[in-house]
């Protein structure tokens, strides 16, 4: 992992606060866009997806995992199995496996292994009260291309297809996820590190 940090900006990813960035997405076919913004500082995040003129909203702010829906109505969870999964999903926004001193995790390398013809280092993490996920990292470059896991009973799966530089970090810009039977692209069309207030990873109070 510290190849891989070092092969993906090494010091560079440690002076930023935060990040926002903003894309566009095509799920089971349908396209729509989406803001994501992230605390490099402490495990909370927040993101809003706009599909067939619908917003829907969802954040963690490191206590309460929260969502809003289209008409308005919050939902808020403190339960384990909520605030694990929160924790996980966080942890991979925010990328917390390149900052091992601010967020714990576990990690065990459980070696080479092949996928589409390719060679990759296998790395299983396992964030602090969260699921294991595991980390795909080039066999020649060291960068992660590729993140599989299980939460609960559904499987799901990254793909980073294309990276670009963004203040000397490499950052996915375009990526393909899995979750169950569902498929989803990502295509970033912007990304800003800054420092976001901390409201804004708060549940709304209505």
């Amino acid at each position: 992992m510290a190849q891989s940090k070092a092969a993906s900006g090494g010091a560079a990813f440690d002076s930023p606060a935060g990040f926002h960035e903003v894309g566009t997405f095509v799920r089971d076919g349908a396209s729509g866009t989406y803001e994501v913004w992230g605390d490099l500082r402490a495990l909370r995040s927040a993101a809003s997806h706009t599909l067939g003129g619908n917003t829907f909203t969802n954040g963690f702010d490191g206590k309460t995992s929260w969502a809003v829906g289209p008409d308005g109505s919050v939902r808020k969870s403190d339960s384990s199995e909520a605030l694990a999964q929160a924790r996980l999903g966080t942890y991979l926004t925010i990328g917390g496996y390149f900052y091992p001193e601010r967020f714990p995790a576990r990690f065990v390398s459980v070696g080479r292994k092949q996928a589409d013809g390719a060679d990759y280092d296998v790395v299983t993490v396992t964030p602090a009260d969260a699921p294991s996920i595991d980390l795909w990292l080039d066999g020649e470059t060291h960068r992660l291309l590729r993140i599989t896991g299980t939460v609960g009973t559904t499987s799901f799966s990254g793909v980073v297809r294309r990276y670009q530089i963004v203040d000397g970090v490499w950052i996915g810009f375009s990526l393909e996820q899995s979750e169950g039977e569902h498929r989803l692209t990502n295509e970033l069309t912007s990304f800003v590190f800054l420092a976001v207030p901390p409201e804004k990873f708060s549940p709304p109070s209505s």
